[in-house]
Order: structure tokens, then sequence, then C-alpha cells
């Protein structure tokens, strides 16, 4: 039998935050196990049961308004019902790629939440611009978030990263920045530190604890503006038309001395990392040229977000005539 009248002690909302992250705060809050809090409440949740069946009842016992928790937490939004209040450009939890972190914690606290928050966000989103927190890509505890204040350069690359979104389109900036990742973090690989940046900005950044951060954290932060930047090269398409129209990619490897990303880059191999990447993404655009339906586009480059509802003739956003022969809207 669900709940009838509210837990003893509730818990503030935040925006964004996990189902799972929920439950926890409001167990604890309780002083109650997190893993007995819907047995408890007569609250089955098994594999076949639909998020939504939790709705009611949790928000019962969380004594909050149903339509209050749904807008809440994204589980609750379906992820191809863009027509649902709050629900444009929320993260799709569905995807495989979706993407939990611990948010930030000075957020967390003003919000008067002392137990961390575990969110659902975007690949963008790794610097609190408000706190000026990092809060991306390496963190897995909000203990870990780096003050990133002495480091003007990753507040400008935070801000360029989301005018990059607006430039390109989101599902080309998600879809180029973990491959500008791996591909630059190959190069600092084969090129070592003979700067010793590490050492410098060890004295510049502390996390939560008041410690520096690890080696691999330290370098994520650092060269964060130059990743973004490659991401922003990689999702454009000026580098394409220049390498049809050509056949070689001699203006995408200027590029990216021109712009700072790696001063004096010369690919010196076929296995280099940016020439397979893009050898594989034209092998990639081809095969997906070829079927007609967009459902293996999607599978492809899927979706972060929830997009907004469009009629019947109505353009998307984001559609791309491609340049690669044979000739397709994507």
């Amino acid at each position: 039998m669900p709940p009838r009248q509210p837990l003893p002690r509730t818990v503030p909302l935040f925006h964004n935050e996990t189902l799972d992250s929920f439950v926890h705060r409001l167990a604890d809050a309780n002083h109650l196990p997190a893993d007995q809090l819907l047995p408890l409440l007569e609250i089955r949740r098994t594999k076949k049961t639909p998020v939504s069946a939790l709705l009611e009842p949790l928000a019962t016992a969380a004594g909050i308004r149903c339509g209050a928790l749904q807008l809440a937490v994204p589980e609750f939004l379906d992820g191809d019902a863009p027509d649902r209040p709050g629900a444009i450009g929320r993260p799709r939890t569905s995807l495989r790629t979706a993407v939990q972190r611990p948010a930030c914690r000075r957020c967390t606290h003003s919000a008067g939440i002392a137990l961390p928050v575990t969110c659902w966000t975007t690949h963008e989103r790794n610097v609190c611009l408000r706190h000026r927190l990092w809060i991306g890509d390496g963190i897995t505890n909000a203990d870990e978030q780096v003050d990133v204040s002495r480091l003007p350069d990753a507040l400008q690359a935070q801000r360029h990263h989301r005018n990059l979104i607006a430039r390109h389109g989101r599902r080309w900036v998600r879809s180029a920045y973990p491959d500008a990742r791996k591909i630059y973090f190959t190069w600092l690989q084969s090129t070592g530190d003979p700067f010793d940046v590490l050492d410098t900005a060890s004295r510049l950044l502390a996390n939560g604890t008041g410690k520096p951060p690890s080696q691999d954290l330290t370098l994520t932060v650092v060269f964060h503006p130059q990743v973004v930047a490659l991401a922003g090269l990689l999702a454009g398409r000026e580098w394409e038309r220049r390498a049809v129209a050509t056949g070689h990619v001699t203006w995408l490897v200027e590029q990216i001395t021109v712009r700072g990303i790696l001063l004096g880059y010369i690919p010196k191999e076929r296995k280099d990392p940016l020439i397979q990447w893009v050898e594989h993404y034209f092998s990639l655009h081809k095969f997906a040229a070829f079927h007609r339906s967009r459902r293996i586009y999607d599978a492809f480059f899927p979706r972060e977000t929830i997009p907004p509802a469009r009629q019947v003739d109505e353009a998307d956003a984001e559609t791309r005539w491609s340049l690669i022969p044979p000739y397709y809207r994507c």
C-alpha cells in the first residue's frame, strides 16, 4: 500500500538530481538505510517497474508535489516527449553515454543541502562559473572539485564551450569533445612536460580538502582550453569543406597551430591520432550516408538533451547537408 503521508523529515529538491541521489538523501534525513527506504514505504522497484510508477508514492513520502519532483528529477521526464513543461534541454537519462557527476558542492550548500548530491549533467558543464569550481571530467566526489579561480583560461574555456554549442549545435560539439580529449592527451603523452606545467599548476590548484589534485586531474584542468578549442575545430564544417575540396587536411593541421591548440604541430605518420580520427570520421559518415533512415544516424550521434518539438515540415536546427558523397541530410 503506497504511503499516505510524508515522512517525518523532508529534504529540498535540487535541479537535475538523480533518482538514487534523492532517495539516499531522503533516507539519510530520516535515519534509514537507503536500500530500506522504498521497501519500508511499500514502493516496489524492479527492473521491469517503470520509473513513472515511483513518482506519486515517492512525492507523497517526500512531502512535495508530483510536478515539482518530476521537474527536479530527469528520470521522470520522457526523453521522447518534449511537450512536457520543463523537459526541453534537459539531459536524456536513457542514453548509454548519459553523464552523472557530483553537483557543485558550493551550489548544494547554498541550497541548504549538507549531503553530496549527484546530478545528471551535459558534457560541457565542467566549470561552475558562479563558484569557480572544476566540476567536470575526472571528478568522482564533491571533495575532489578544484578551485580554478587562479586559472582564468579555464573559466573562459567554459564560456567558449557554450558558445561553440550555440554556433555548431550541441549534437556536433558533443560528438567531437571526447574525441578531442583523446587526441590531445595522446599528443601530450609523447611531448612530456618540458615547461613544468604540473608543478606550477599544483601550486595554484586545491580541492575541497585543501590538497592539490591528482596529476591526471591537473592535466585535465590545465589543458581544458586547448581541448575545447580542438573540439570546436572538429565540430565545425570548414575543415570538412576544405578537405573534400582539396583531398587533404593541410588546413586542419595548420589551424591547430594557428589557434594555439598545439604549437608547431605536424603529423609525422599515418598513426597520428588526428589523422586516424579524420579517416574514421569520413568512413562513419559515408556508412551513414547509405542508410535513408535517420535512426542509423541518431544511433551514431545521439542527442544529449531533449530537443524542442517541431512541426511536420519544420527543419531541425541541427540538420546539415553533408559534403561527403553521396550527399545526404544529417
